[in-house]
């Protein structure tokens, strides 16, 4: 996933220097003060809602605690099926129902605040939102040089994305007490006892937090977080490799397009690619996209920046229902990358034919 993204980094924060570079690493360039990064990484959706449930809930709530927890818990699960939003081949629709859905479940939350399966919903279906529509919405902004908008889209963006955080969050300190401090401290340890069973959060938590810091306008401190981030994908990774068809790997791809400083790796990023390509078997394009952006764009690498992305819009989005939704906002973005070659390259050849 790229798209050119506005990060002010502030000067008298101490982690300056180590923003300055995170953003140039992702493919930035100076605009009047800021620069413009790469958007970090790709995540997944598991929410589903019915309208008819929403007057139950609030019909019980009034009948006691007990009773409205029993209802909650009742509701909750039928929230929970991915199929509705994965398979579904209108992204817009998907666009008009999710702000219906997160507010029902703010409202689950507000009432039952430990919900944990409301929780992760609330994460999932933030991040969908804000990666799937708010930040592509602020990259068509980005390509049509309107930074004024797109500066407005990331402002909103990027809250959306501390929300979804702030949710996973809340969701592993119910099992883990104080994680969200620690995390931040000492990212690795503070992992350390989490098990296979959470994989599913860190994952979001992860994908989460890193789309938060790709698309701050004005917030040096979250920036700095990236070890946290980091600390999140790889334990997930060591816990469960193939989770959700090589979606760690996909994330890694991007996180491993960093400089070495920054303990990035073209080399890893490859191999997260490739690993992420066959436990998809190649029906996910959005590892094409973010090999695309992450490493064929700093590298200079035109044609296997167009190959990447002919060959993700090659994939065909009714083979797996469950990625339908995701590879169609990926390959809306492919065709972004692919109108903006000209501007993402420098062809020496063409360059030393207009010389005198």
């Amino acid at each position: 996933m790229v798209g050119r993204l506005m990060v002010r980094a502030a000067e008298m924060s101490p982690n300056a220097d180590i923003i300055e570079t995170l953003a140039r690493a992702m493919g930035a360039t100076s605009v009047a003060g800021a620069v413009t990064p790469t958007p970090f990484m790709r995540t997944a959706v598991s929410v589903r809602f019915g309208t008819s449930l929403l007057a139950g809930i609030v019909g019980l709530a009034s009948s006691g605690c007990s009773l409205r927890t029993m209802a909650v818990n009742a509701i909750v699960p039928t929230l929970a099926n991915p199929d509705v939003y994965l398979s579904e081949e209108d992204p817009q629709l998907v666009r008009e129902a999710l702000p219906f859905l997160l507010k029902t479940i703010e409202s689950i939350l507000d009432s039952e605040p430990d919900q944990d399966q409301a929780l992760v919903f609330a994460c999932t279906g933030f991040a969908l939102y804000g990666n799937a529509f708010l930040q592509v919405d602020a990259e068509a902004a980005d390509w049509e040089g309107d930074y004024e908008r797109s500066a407005l889209l990331r402002e909103r963006t990027w809250r959306i994305y501390v929300r979804a955080r702030d949710y996973c969050l809340r969701s592993l300190e119910l099992k883990y007490a104080g994680l969200g401090s620690r995390l931040r401290d000492e990212p690795a340890s503070a992992l350390a006892e989490t098990a296979a069973e959470d994989v599913e959060v860190l994952y979001l938590l992860g994908a989460a937090w890193g789309l938060a810091i790709s698309n701050a306008l004005d917030q040096p401190a979250l920036v700095a977080d990236l070890p946290a981030v980091r600390a999140l994908l790889g334990r997930a990774l060591e816990l469960d490799e193939d989770y959700e068809r090589g979606s760690l790997h996909a994330a890694l791809i991007t996180l491993e397009s960093l400089p070495p400083e920054l303990g990035g790796s073209p080399e890893r990023a490859r191999e997260h690619f490739e690993r992420a390509v066959e436990l998809s078997e190649g029906l996910d394009a959005g590892p094409y996209v973010a090999f695309a952006s992450g490493v064929s764009v700093p590298q200079e690498n035109r044609a296997e920046f167009q190959e990447l992305l002919t060959t993700a819009l090659a994939v065909d989005p009714d083979a797996e229902p469950s990625l339908r939704l995701l590879n169609l906002i990926s390959q809306r973005r492919a065709r972004s990358l692919l109108a903006q070659v000209d501007d993402l390259f420098f062809d020496p050849l063409e360059t030393e034919e207009t010389l005198p």
